[in-house]
């Protein structure tokens, strides 16, 4: 067979224990009488020789994907490879992981059904990848992918007949998938997870200015910038306490933590707005964290300085 870049992985794989594994390919061309020998019709055609029935190969069936050829080799061989796979945050599906993540009631799928030969998904693939990355921190937003070439079942299901074909499986009891109706961009794809996915995603994977932030307590966090008595900052609080305890969210306490501590310190909202900044800036904290803490700056971006300070000082 013709020599493919998942065929030379395969054969890395095995370098290690070459006195036990060989991975070897012949030029049925040049070679013909081999292929007659063997009855090899078609190509590319995978067999196995095993040591001890050379002249009665078996046939492979299987799909033509790398963890296929691995898992295949490593049965028969009774050896284990050795091989390092790339990191991808795209979701590699099989046909029993997309029952269960692609069907999953309580996440929303993007899954790309691609041919592990088609150009154009090729050309997809390190674009994909970005916005897999973009949105690695959301575990009900996944970015997938499945190789219907090597999954017949799913892709007949789905009448998948060109590649890529791109779907989104919404949450929900239903499952039934729409067509990704935009442009192969990662903007594009950016934009619809965020609308389909109830996210607040930029391109590169931070959140926006407005993730977190809850409109009705921001209602609140205007007239508590502007009061100046003590009973109407009392009664502010109790409102928001009252929605943070309706909605059960970390946000939504987080509104109520810093009115308190203004309370107690009119300079809280800058000095904690700097301290953030600064940490988020320094380069020292990923993924959540920085989630995390772009969203407390989020909702302090709201207090104003200003009457903040003259508040306290009333009091």
């Amino acid at each position: 067979m013709h020599k493919t870049p998942i065929y030379e992985q395969l054969a890395d794989a095995f370098a290690h224990a070459k006195d036990q594994v060989i991975i070897a390919n012949v030029n049925a061309d040049e070679h013909r009488d081999l292929g007659t020998r063997f009855g090899v019709s078609g190509f590319p055609t995978l067999k196995w020789y095993d040591k001890n029935e050379l002249n009665d190969p078996t046939d492979y069936s299987g799909g033509r994907g790398l963890e296929d050829l691995i898992a295949f080799v490593e049965e028969k061989s009774g050896v284990k490879s050795k091989i390092k796979k790339p990191v991808t945050f795209v979701e590699e599906l099989t046909s029993q992981k997309f029952n269960e993540i692609a069907l999953d009631p309580e996440k929303n799928v993007l899954v790309e059904f691609y041919a592990p030969w088609c150009g154009h998904c090729k050309k997809l693939a390190p674009i994909y990848e970005k916005v897999a990355e973009d949105f690695s921190q959301e575990s009900d937003c996944v970015v997938a992918n499945l190789d219907a070439t090597a999954n017949k079942d799913i892709g007949e299901k789905y009448q998948i007949s060109g590649y890529p074909t791109i779907k989104f499986f919404p949450k929900g009891k239903d499952k039934e998938p729409i067509d990704y109706p935009g442009e192969r961009t990662q903007e594009s794809f950016v934009k619809f997870l965020n609308e389909n996915c109830g996210k607040q995603r930029l391109v590169g994977g931070s959140l926006s200015e407005e993730a977190g932030k809850i409109p009705e307590l921001d209602a609140l966090v205007v007239r508590f910038n502007s009061v100046s008595g003590k009973t109407e900052i009392d009664k502010i609080i109790v409102e928001a306490q009252e929605i943070s305890d309706k909605l059960n969210t970390r946000p939504a306490q987080y509104y109520v933590k810093i009115m308190n501590k203004i309370v107690e310190n009119g300079d809280y909202a800058e000095t904690e707005l700097a301290r953030l900044d600064k940490i988020i800036k320094s380069g020292t904290i990923s993924g959540s964290k920085i989630d995390d803490f772009t969203i407390r700056r989020n909702i302090l971006s709201g207090f104003h300085k200003n009457d903040i300070k003259k508040t306290h000082e009333e009091l």
